[in-house]
């Protein structure tokens, strides 16, 4: 590969809006599902057949066509020119044990508000059908969750329902007069007992 070949395939990926979809999919998405797993297993999309917190900041996920490891790294650089230092992170995927993206990240700028990390430099990118399958597993985890917040506000719509009905009919009914004491517990209560 020549060097005019590699700076093409590097503007190819952004073009593709590769590294943002690589981060939506990791922050949005695989480094919640093992507790998704434990506790809403139905958010979890069919597509996505297991899912192993290996480390903090360390998730495995397994699809219909491959391993995927997604490994975040956040560490505090020195930036000489500014004499301070700052928060930076590093973004490594790696495919069926290869690595196959590595990708530079940082907070957000002032104008950028709104992301948590911002794509700021590809170091290493491997072209291949993982590309495709993430690409689609993002929009499929999206419309899964889309699905899924739907279906959940029409349960709580027809349990506030529910709940209204009951209200209601128990409004009908007249109301509980409270019992007069029995004889026995007349009794009783002049005993002193």
């Amino acid at each position: 590969m020549t060097d005019d070949d590699y700076v093409e395939s590097r503007h190819i990926v952004w073009q593709l809006n590769v590294p943002q979809t690589v981060l939506d999919v990791y922050f949005n998405y695989v480094r919640v599902l093992p507790s998704w797993k434990r506790s809403f297993p139905r958010y979890i999309h069919p597509a996505i057949r297991d899912v192993v917190e290996l480390a903090p900041n360390k998730t495995k996920i397994i699809t219909e066509n491959g391993e995927y490891v997604f490994v975040l790294d956040e560490r505090n650089t020195l930036v000489p020119a500014a004499a301070e230092f700052v928060k930076t992170g590093v973004l490594r995927v790696l495919h069926n044990n290869a690595l196959v993206f590595h990708l530079n990240m940082s907070p957000p700028d002032s104008d950028e508000l709104g992301n948590s990390w911002v794509a700021r430099g590809i170091e290493e990118f491997k072209d291949g059908e993982w590309v495709a399958e993430l690409t689609q597993l993002h929009c499929q985890l999206a419309a899964c969750e889309t699905e899924q917040k739907k279906k959940d506000e029409l349960l709580q719509q027809d349990e506030l329902k529910g709940v209204s009905e009951l209200k209601e009919k128990l409004s009908k009914l007249p109301p509980v007069r409270a019992e007069t004491p029995s004889w026995f517990r007349r009794l009783l209560r002049r005993s002193g007992t």
